[in-house]
């Protein structure tokens, strides 16, 4: 709470800089300049500038220049920033009821998980946001995460068998993980590079992009695309000051950030297409994992898992979400 409290006092004086407009937006986020979350928020930082004639403004701090995604998502709720965006893995602490996208192979195909984010599924989990103080303005997208390592090929269930692995740091995950036979290390997102580059870990699971962003390459020698989870980015503002906003502003704010969605979808589907030649140029080898050892690596984690989940978000809320995926 401390560090909370001092970064919100950092932000005094950008707001008596942007006091003229009479509403600002302020958005910290933890991803680079150069991701397709930034490249979409500059969207909307323009888009809603043109069109409210000035009377809004938006003010980026990417890089997590405000904290971590859970240090972001505590300023958000308490008022101090607007809005943030992070990985639904990382944001379960906030919201139980994220926990339900933990699970392994819950989407086939990045349409189908944007159809269901964006319609029963998705509404779900906005009104579990909204208990805890939180607006739900749309599910951006990380996409599948694959592997990268210096250890072996991922080309069986087996090679996950001893794999020093950073993860998150969640329960469920390293709890998943951990039934495969992996050792997860729990690493904050910023360390993962130099804990690759001095051997502490072998590998990492991430978006395809995010493996040329973060330059992982540099220090990895495969890449096994095991599409095993897909991560939504969720975008979210504080509830009390969107509940406050004039019919108007919440009109063009929100149509606005459905426009920023999908731009950003658009932006990591390109750079994800993308990845795959620069990590080949590169010099890194590819290999996919065969179908019935990446069906056998869901199951085994998912079965694991289960448990935890139904705990963590109701057994209620758990079918209702399950049913509306038609798992």
């Amino acid at each position: 709470m401390k560090r909370n409290f001092l970064l919100a006092a950092g932000l005094s004086v950008a707001m008596a800089v942007s006091a003229q407009a009479a509403t600002t937006i302020r958005i910290g986020h933890a991803t680079p300049e150069s991701s397709p979350i930034h490249q979409a928020l500059l969207y909307f930082q323009e888009q809603i500038a043109e069109r409210s004639g000035g009377a809004i403004e938006v003010e980026l701090y990417p890089g997590g220049q405000l904290g971590s995604v859970k240090e972001m998502t505590e300023l958000v709720q308490s008022g101090n920033i607007t809005m943030t965006t992070g990985a639904s893995v990382h944001l379960s602490a906030a919201v139980d009821q994220l926990a339900i996208l933990d699970q392994f192979l819950l989407f086939d195909n990045e349409e189908q998980a944007r159809d269901l984010l964006d319609g029963e599924a998705g509404q779900a989990i906005s009104a579990a946001m909204e208990e805890r103080g939180l607006k739900n303005m749309g599910f951006m997208e990380l996409g599948f995460r694959s592997f990268t390592n210096s250890r072996a090929p991922l080309d069986s269930y087996e090679a996950f068998e001893g794999l020093r692995m950073r993860s998150a740091d969640n329960p469920i995950a390293i709890k998943a993980w951990r039934s495969v036979g992996a050792v997860p290390v729990p690493l904050a997102w910023g360390e993962i590079y130099s804990s690759l580059q001095q051997g502490l870990i072998d590998g990492q699971e991430s978006a395809l992009n995010s493996m040329v962003i973060e330059r992982f390459f540099e220090v990895q020698d495969y890449v096994s695309l095991t599409g095993h989870i897909y991560w939504p980015e969720l975008w979210m503002a504080n509830l009390d000051w969107y509940q406050g906003l004039s019919d108007e502003e919440r009109a063009l704010i929100a149509e606005v950030a459905r426009e920023t969605v999908l731009k950003q979808r658009d932006l990591t589907a390109m750079a994800n297409a993308a990845t795959l030649d620069e990590l080949k140029e590169a010099g890194l080898q590819v290999n996919e994992l065969p179908v019935e050892d990446k069906q056998r690596l869901g199951d085994t984690m998912n079965t694991a898992i289960e448990a935890d989940i139904r705990a963590k978000v109701g057994d209620d809320f758990y079918d209702t979400f399950m049913n509306a995926i038609g798992k």
